[in-house]
């Protein structure tokens, strides 16, 4: 005791006690609990993991990653709370999120606010304390953009209340009709034995509320709004720990359409201990699960795919490992199936697999390359995908025609489903680079002349025809993390908090890099570099951005959570200029600009003959919507080889009208749909260079 009582001595007499502290005394250990209450999935039956991912604001070597490694897994420890605990440095500044982890796809929860004064509403931050291991205060997963931190899904009612989260997926009746329930009209609540003053009655009804879609939903399998929520209140004065409550959801207030009809049990909870607020876990009403789709077909498939796009973005090295895997959203009887693909010669890559899925119907797929270990997704939106899944759009789809077929994905155009994939490029800057962001704006204005609006996704920026004249004046921000991140200083993360950050915005003006004013010609320049990596993705090849008219997210037309620019620069060189189109993130709604040959639709200048159309034009068909005949009128310029094709929302030509050639004039043409499905259809007409496509709906 004396020799340690000496040398400790000896420590505080030269100093060096601190250094024996920080070597010795600071590692805490920091448990994170995690509620999913609030996760719009039916977890865990889609088989998924749930993963904290993060790194250190400050030096110092992080005990997760932002990557999808396995040190990053939580582990439930009952319901909806999963828990992990890290070790960390006292004072150390965590930066993190919470994530859901499926096979082959991911989900992340959106921006928080800290409870920290000046640190962004972005992520989740949490400072290591000094000397004692910490238990973070319970998160509830993040389904919306700027809430704080440590919100609850539910009121506060004050210390003689708890509240217990009630949730019900309606997926079941949704899919199979069941109790004669529309998820669109009917309404969902519960009822049971709770005590007297509180919400949960035998009667009347406590109705629950729909739940809004994910403002991102990638990675989520189902829709958000299948599920029914909400807080109940319970007076403590009339609860003891221990004691079950019974309860059971219904249809409604009619008790025709209660779950557990014919004298089944009502469900129940315990009453927790310390009457503590709590969640109960969703459940499937009447615990039916939503029927899967039947595969009974064996198909041998075999992919095609030109990687030339990739290689010569920098995504994609030949010589990288490439496969594709298929079956997404119940379309093949094995989700996720993965099989590699071999390179042919050059740029073409091919392979065969056997999948089980349905003749007749979508099979979803999708392409990844494996870089340094890891895996790599490729940059994909269905900009045809109609239905309720936004996840879904980010995943290529097609129609299998048979038992043995090719999918083909060689297309050059942008705007084609069938087009080739690409791949971001996460590799750190080799220098810093001066990048110059050129958006073309003219899209805009002949959609608006065409009579379309653009909505504000996120806002009330919306674009109308009318405010055509206003375009150049109210100008163009960009968004994301190409610029940072989403999230900005001066509010929200688009709308007046984006339209008031100087910082995002560009410019027609002659300045800030842009050659000439006044051409609908936007320009921003940003500085990236090496050590700008955990700002967005100022520090990395692939880029990622959004544009927005008054900085709405109204670039998508008309919905496009999730899809954005997704675009690789170069470090090559100390600069580089990065050219965009407003609107090519969905051109099946600009179908009056021609992206791939930046240009209006149909406009080539060619003069007309005396007495002929003096242009190209194809009208939009009449009646519209229409069952189950409509008109197209059309007009060409010159003579020459017309064709006027129909397709589907999956880009497949489903009806030809016109194959012929035909002197310039006036025509028309009617399409009969007597044989197909209600849905959106799209007509091309293509007569020499011009091409212009139009939507129709089918409505039966």
């Amino acid at each position: 005791m004396k020799r340690f009582l000496f040398c400790l001595a000896i420590l505080l007499s030269v100093g060096g006690f601190g250094q024996w502290q920080a070597v010795h005394a600071q590692t805490e250990n920091v448990t994170f609990i995690l509620n999913t209450a609030t996760v719009p999935d039916t977890l865990p039956v889609t088989g998924a993991t749930i993963q904290i991912r993060g790194g250190l604001v400050n030096a110092g070597t992080s005990p997760i990653t932002w990557g999808g490694d396995s040190v990053n897994n939580m582990t439930n420890i009952g319901g909806d709370y999963w828990t992990k605990t890290l070790q960390l440095n006292a004072g150390d500044t965590l930066k993190y999120k919470f994530v859901v982890n499926y096979p082959g796809n991911t989900g992340w929860e959106q921006n928080t606010t800290p409870p920290y004064p000046g640190l962004p509403a972005d992520n989740r931050y949490f400072i290591v304390p000094t000397h004692s291991d910490t238990t973070v205060p319970v998160e509830f997963w993040a389904n919306k953009n700027n809430l704080q931190q440590y919100f609850k899904p539910y009121a506060d009612h004050g210390p003689d209340t708890m509240m217990v989260y009630f949730r019900v997926s309606m997926l079941g009746p949704i899919n199979s009709g069941s109790f004669g329930f529309n998820n669109n009209t009917d309404t969902v609540g519960v009822r049971g034995g709770g005590p007297a003053g509180g919400d949960l009655n035998w009667a009347p009804t406590y109705y629950l509320t729909k739940e809004s879609p994910a403002v991102n939903g990638a990675g989520y399998t189902v829709p958000a709004s299948s599920f029914w929520s909400g807080g109940l209140r319970f007076p403590k004065a009339g609860l003891t720990a221990g004691t079950s409550i019974g309860y059971k959801f219904l249809i409604g207030f009619d008790w025709g359409r209660d779950e557990y009809q014919g004298g089944h049990a009502n469900r129940s909870f315990p009453v927790p201990v310390g009457l503590k607020d709590t969640t109960l876990q969703w459940v499937f009403y009447n615990d039916e699960r939503p029927s899967g789709r039947a595969n009974p077909d064996t198909t041998l498939v075999t992919f095609i795919v030109n990687m030339a796009k990739a290689v010569g973005t920098g995504g994609f090295t030949i010589g990288d490992t490439l496969y594709v895997r298929s079956g997404y959203f119940g379309t093949a009887a094995e989700a996720s199936r993965r099989v590699q693909l071999e390179n042919l010669i050059g740029t073409l890559y091919e392979g065969t697999d056997t999948i089980v899925t349905k003749v007749g119907n979508v099979l979803d797929y999708q392409y990844y390359h494996l870089k340094n270990g890891q895996e790599i997704r490729e940059n994909f939106y269905n900009f045809y995908y109609t239905g309720d899944q936004s996840s879904e759009a980010e995943k290529r789809q097609v129609l299998v025609p048979g038992l043995t077929y090719n999918i083909i994905d060689t297309a050059t155009s942008i705007t084609q489903p069938r087009r080739m994939p690409d791949f971001p490029n996460a590799r750190t800057l080799n220098q810093p680079v001066t990048v110059k962001y050129e958006l073309n704006l003219k899209p805009v204005f002949y959609q608006l002349k065409a009579g379309d609006s653009l909505t504000d996704i996120q806002g009330s920026f919306n674009i109308a025809p009318r405010d055509m004249d206003s375009l150049l004046t109210w100008g163009v921000w960009i968004n994301g993390p190409a610029v940072g991140g989403w999230s900005n200083t001066t509010g929200t993360d688009w709308d007046f908090g984006l339209n008031s950050n100087p910082d995002k915005r560009m410019w027609d003006d002659g300045t800030h890099g842009d050659v000439t004013p006044g051409d609908s010609i936007f320009t921003i320049t940003v500085q990236d570099a090496p050590d700008s990596i955990l700002v967005g993705s100022k520090g990395q090849i692939g880029q990622t951005f959004k544009f927005g008219v008054r900085g709405g997210d109204n670039e998508g037309g008309h919905g496009g959570y999730g899809n954005n620019h997704n675009e690789n620069i170069s470090d090559l060189a100390s600069t580089y200029k990065l050219h965009s189109q407003f609107g090519s993130i969905n051109p099946a709604f600009y179908s009056a600009w021609d992206y791939d040959n930046e240009r209006p639709s149909g406009v080539t200048g060619v003069k007309s003959k005396p007495g002929s159309p003096r242009v190209f034009s194809l009208g939009q068909n009449y009646p519209n919507p229409f069952n189950p005949a409509t008109t197209i009128d059309y007009s060409i310029p010159s003579a020459g080889i017309v064709t006027l094709r129909i397709y589907n929302v999956l880009g497949q030509e489903v009806a030809t009208l016109v194959n012929t050639r035909q002197e310039a004039g006036a025509y028309h043409a009617k399409f009969d749909a007597s044989r197909f499905t209600s849905g959106v259809y799209f007509y091309r007409l293509t007569a020499g260079s011009n091409v212009s496509t139009k939507r129709m709906l089918l409505v039966k």
